[in-house]
């Protein structure tokens, strides 16, 4: 249960600390569920499958002056599984990934590096940035209640391929709460995603459109201990092939992170 006074008071109206989120150093590993359940059609036939990715996370975060931390986060495990009857990516061989650099005590990645077992995968590249927002970053100076919009684009242009991805995030301290014990403050994040290109398969060039929403819940403690999240996602794409026909696929994916005793 939320404990914010927001019976007495607007929201609007209680200030934060100068800077809430304030990470700690210290070690820490979490568990890493995401489940991915997908329905695409073509032509009038169904597939409806689930993937199911489980991670193990080592982070260490290390003094830095006043206002940064040195950050290291460590890829333990990596295992897939599914209900499709196909031979799933041999994830596994990304065990022992590392991404570390520089972060502000705020969550606010300065600069990073990566280095992998399996350096030559084009997967360790979105793995490696993927790990390097593991930790929420909230700008500093927040009000509770208020939200603080932020708007990103990014552009992928490799193997052939040409897709424009823009992203809404809007952060909400929602207020102080207890989770796993420990008084933390609780954070939601609202995604908006618009995803439009040409996407190369097997020597083809296909259009791709699509979009998404989704909702995550973050807690972090008030001695700066990032103590876990849940979110969900909806998104839904259309794939033009060359024969004029589409896959329209939807997908529903949850997340949850877990911090190890």
């Amino acid at each position: 249960m939320l404990r914010t006074l927001a019976s007495l008071f607007p929201l609007a109206t209680l200030a934060l600390p100068a800077q809430v989120v304030r990470y700690a150093p210290g070690e820490y590993r979490y568990t890493v569920v995401i489940t991915r359940k997908q329905s695409d059609e073509r032509g009038g036939a169904k597939q409806d499958y689930t993937v199911t990715a489980r991670q193990t996370l080592a982070l260490l975060l290390a003094p830095r002056g006043a206002d940064s931390l040195r950050m290291r986060l460590t890829l333990v495990s990596y295992t897939l599984s599914s209900d499709l009857p196909v031979q799933l990516p041999p994830v596994e061989r990304m065990n022992g990934t590392v991404v570390e650099g520089v972060m502000t005590v705020a969550g606010r990645v300065v600069h990073y590096s990566r280095h992998s077992p399996d350096s030559s995968s084009v997967e360790v590249d979105a793995l490696a940035e993927n790990m390097s927002r593991f930790l929420l970053w909230v700008t500093p100076g927040g009000t509770i209640g208020k939200p603080v919009v932020d708007t990103t684009s990014s552009r992928q242009s490799e193997g052939g391929n040409d897709i424009t991805e823009r992203t809404v995030t809007t952060t909400t301290i929602e207020g102080d709460t207890v989770f796993g014990g420990k008084k933390a403050w609780r954070i939601r994040r609202d995604t908006e995603v618009e995803v439009a290109g040409v996407q190369m398969q097997q020597g083809n060039a296909m259009q791709l459109a699509g979009g998404g929403t989704g909702t995550g819940y973050f807690y972090v403690s008030t001695t700066g201990v990032y103590l876990g999240s849940t979110a969900r996602s909806t998104t839904t794409t259309t794939l033009k092939l060359p024969d004029n026909t589409s896959i329209a696929s939807a997908l529903d994916a949850t997340s949850t992170v877990t911090l190890a005793p």
